[in-house]
């Protein structure tokens, strides 16, 4: 809260949407994010966005949100920050150009480290199934990730459902010729 303060940005209330209506405008607002970011650098055509979130502990959220800032600034990239902020969960929106895929990409790992550090999750919503995966693992540990294969090798012993999503594929999998 003290960081609010100091921007001016306090509230003394929260306000519910109560029908219809006005959760349609909440949602709008949000789906705004995307092209608020598209303009926050200036469509210079080619333009694509990049959009990840992780959710931390309310005590560290500003910490986090902050170092999130500075560490998209410091690659040279701008941020839009989206959130419903009140579970801890924010989203980043990073436009760029392609020839930016490396710093983006080093912006997400720096983030999510940043995010462990404070110990959150890598993922409030996004990325979790293909884009995470390497972050997951790494939040979850090895034992953790060894759980999970063996339970989808039981499962899906040729390792046709959605081979490599979530946690990469067994070994014994990876390497089978389908």
């Amino acid at each position: 809260a003290g960081l609010a303060v100091a921007h001016g940005c306090a509230s003394e209330s929260v306000t519910f949407a109560s029908d219809g209506a006005q959760l349609d405008e909440v949602w709008e607002a949000r789906r705004g994010c995307y092209l608020a970011a598209m303009r926050y650098r200036g469509v210079k055509g080619g333009d694509q966005v990049f959009v990840t979130d992780v959710c931390v502990p309310i005590p560290r959220l500003a910490e986090c949100v902050a170092g999130a800032e500075r560490v998209c600034h410091g690659l040279g990239l701008k941020c839009v920050i989206c959130a419903h902020i009140a579970d801890g969960n924010f989203h980043c929106l990073v436009p760029h150009q392609p020839a930016d895929a490396a710093a983006v990409h080093e912006f997400e790992s720096k983030m999510i480290a940043q995010a462990l550090a404070c110990n959150g999750t890598v993922s409030g919503e996004h990325g979790v199934g293909i884009g995470k995966v390497e972050h997951s693992c790494r939040e979850h540990g090895p034992v953790h990730v060894a759980v999970q294969q063996a339970v989808k090798r039981a499962l899906d012993p040729l390792g046709l459902m959605n081979p490599g999503k979530v946690i990469p594929l067994p070994p014994d999998l990876a390497s089978a010729k389908l």
